[in-house]
């Protein structure tokens, strides 16, 4: 038995018993808490485990008043996860701790990387079993409480360069589709329609978001390193394979199906990984992990037009599959988990459905699933017919079109990251909403009165491509902090199942509103005269979505005006 003595103030203990830990509660930090001959708890002996329990803040019940912690003992379980994660915890105020615990609050952990490190080591020197076993309890906690602060460390920023390679090396040749469908066109199957060759780019992601209510809930119970590992193989594999394609229905299971459930499996863990490495700083983290689709798309759509014409498709999709497949490999090897896969049971023993309806009876889900459903309507139809706009209506060369895209994805890249930024002061709720209709403006006040104006092109790209990046940066990040990182896989994965309907259907709807409007005598002075009809529809479409988040912000979550959310 080791008992450390109280300090003056305090009164001395009044029980012992067995799995009780004695803390002292007064202003001053506590020395060491007390161990009793029964308890199954580690006794702590050595001068490391001293100097690391005597930086654990005063712990006290939620009955206690700020006067009474500063004048008492209490015995705390520390067999318990929760405390033993508080116990660990370090704070500079034990005022703060009083105070959550008179509201009827859990005080907030924070955790200290020098202390963390200083457990490590005592881990790995300490010789005594039961100083072992307390210190790997420790390091448990640290693991297992979501509500854990890290933001930073090398383990946390190696999450960041991980889920930026998943984007940049899945999503990038995406993105770049439209080299190759031109190159089939012209080259390889020139008998086939041009609708049957875009079939192939748009199998890719409605196979990701189809699966992405199956695999969200894999990635729950399956480690996100296993999960990111069979993604890879499937994604390597369908690029490899459509390079031996001879027919276009090959191309529809390679490049198209075995592609988009690669994808399907990289993203969802990829993504979600860094919230859980990240509080203060999440937005910004997964800010900079989502530009790597936005970074993939301008160096892969440069590399496979460059490619294609000296080496032909068949070794360009191998180059980019035996790339691709090697970044998600090493991207697979670097990811490292906070929290355990879920043992896929709940707590009265039952296993859940596949398909979790539980998030619809949530009055906070609702309106993030409309907008889900909506926006993608109307998202995506500046990168689908911008370039036709620009030749047909503005009267420009085709390189204009394509530099207005670059210009999209450079803007993309830098909005990801700055809304992120926004996003950690701002809140992230705020800063979606900001995006999605700033996004939708930029449509309405840009692209649609533009006409044959170069400079109005070029704003409407510059702000189209930099709001919509923060649109798309900021998903994780709304659906983490509404519902936590634990069900963020398949919170995500039903999310992106509902933008299915938007992704598939919303270019073809925008391509038969230009249609009915085409004039038949060849004249396009304006967008009036075909154009305008789609680009409201895109606008429209985009802001109808917003008001999901409007009535989230101010109908369900809180009403004042400004408020950090």
């Amino acid at each position: 038995m080791s008992i450390a003595r109280p300090h003056k103030y305090c009164a001395p203990p009044a029980v012992e018993g067995p799995h009780h830990h004695l803390f002292c509660r007064c202003k001053r930090r506590p020395r060491l808490p007390v161990s009793f001959h029964n308890c199954s708890t580690a006794t702590f002996k050595s001068s490391t485990s001293q100097r690391i329990m005597s930086r654990a803040p005063s712990i006290h019940g939620a009955g206690d008043t700020p006067s009474t912690a500063a004048t008492s003992l209490e015995l705390v379980p520390t067999s318990t996860p929760a405390l033993l994660s508080i116990s660990a915890a370090l704070s500079d105020s034990t005022e703060a701790f009083a105070a959550a615990a008179a509201e009827g609050k859990a005080p907030e952990a924070e955790w200290d990387d020098k202390t963390r490190a200083a457990v490590k080591e005592q881990l790995l020197h300490t010789d005594d079993e039961a100083d072992k076993a307390s210190l790997q309890a420790q390091e448990e906690a640290w693991q297992a409480d979501p509500n854990a602060r890290i933001d930073g460390g090398l383990i946390a920023w190696m999450q960041v360069v991980a889920s930026f390679m998943i984007h940049f090396a899945a999503f990038g040749i995406q993105y770049s589709y439209g080299a190759f469908q031109k190159w089939y066109q012209m080259v390889d199957f020139p008998h086939a329609s041009p609708s049957s060759l875009s079939l192939v780019g748009t199998l890719g992601p409605a196979t990701m978001f189809l699966t992405g209510i199956g695999v969200g809930r894999l990635a729950e119970r399956v480690p996100f390193k296993l999960v990111v590992l069979a993604g890879s193989l499937f994604l390597g594999a369908g690029m490899i394979l459509a390079s031996f394609a001879t027919q276009v229905w090959h191309l529809y299971l390679t490049q198209g199906v075995m592609y988009g459930l690669g994808c399907s499996l990289v993203y969802f863990p990829g993504v979600s990984v860094p919230t859980q490495w990240f509080d203060q700083r999440r937005s910004l983290a997964v800010g900079i992990a989502v530009a790597g689709s936005g970074a993939g798309g301008l160096v892969w759509s440069n590399v496979i037009i460059d490619l294609l014409p000296k080496i032909g498709s068949a070794w360009t999709l191998r180059i980019t599959g035996l790339v691709s497949l090697a970044m998600l490999l090493l991207a697979s090897a670097m990811i490292r988990t906070r929290l355990p896969p879920s043992k896929g049971v709940r707590p009265d023993g039952t296993r859940p459905p596949l398909l979790d309806l539980s998030f619809f009876k949530d009055t906070r889900f609702l309106p993030l699933f409309f907008g889900a459903v909506m926006i993608p309507f109307g998202y995506l139809q500046p990168f689908y017919w911008l370039p036709s706009y620009v030749v047909v209506v503005a009267k420009q060369k085709a390189s204009f079109a394509a530099n207005l895209l670059t210009i999209i994805n450079a803007m993309s890249i830098v909005g990801r990251v700055a809304t992120g930024w926004i996003a950690d002061w701002a809140g992230n709720i705020n800063t979606y909403l900001l995006s999605v209709v700033l996004t939708a403006v930029s449509v309405m006040a840009f692209w649609l009165p533009a006409g044959d104006s170069q400079a109005m092109l070029i704003v409407f790209a510059v702000m189209f491509g930099f709001w919509a990046g923060g649109f798309i940066a900021l998903n994780a990040t709304v659906a983490a902090q509404l519902f936590g990182v634990a069900r963020l896989p398949s919170l995500l994965g039903l999310l992106y199942a509902a933008t299915a309907a938007g992704n598939l259907a919303g270019s073809p709807i925008a391509g038969a509103l230009i249609t009915a409007a085409h004039r038949s005598d060849g004249v396009y002075a304006t967008p009036a005269k075909d154009y305008m009809t789609a680009i409201v529809f895109s606008g429209a479409t985009m802001l109808v979505g917003s008001l999901g988040t409007l009535v989230l912000r101010f109908g369900v979550l809180d009403r004042t005006i400004w408020k950090r959310l």
